[in-house]
């Protein structure tokens, strides 16, 4: 589609321009990726981007989502990459 996603060399395209994200966005959308298709619940996406300490900081993980959803959807208010799975957590819809 109009989102290239290239884990090895830490690029992002998005419709032939590459995108900046920082470190952080980065392993968001890394570990979302890498589970592409299936719900990540708030706590394991918490944990692996941000660390133990973090596991109950939800507000961390709705801000880094919004930051993806401006940078990388189509229209960030009809996400179509970036799902909201209420009461899980969220899920990569490549």
């Amino acid at each position: 589609g109009d989102l290239v996603i290239n884990l090895d060399r830490h690029q992002v395209i998005k419709a032939g321009l590459t995108v900046q994200l920082t470190p952080t966005e980065f392993r968001l959308l890394q570990v979302l990726a890498e589970n592409a298709g299936r719900a990540c619940s708030h706590e394991m996406l918490l944990r692996r981007v941000w660390g133990e300490d973090y596991r109950h900081c939800a507000h961390y993980l709705r801000l880094y989502i919004g930051y993806l959803r401006q940078k990388l959807e189509v229209d960030p208010t009809q996400p179509q990459h970036f799902l909201t799975e209420t009461g899980v957590g969220y899920r990569f819809q490549p």
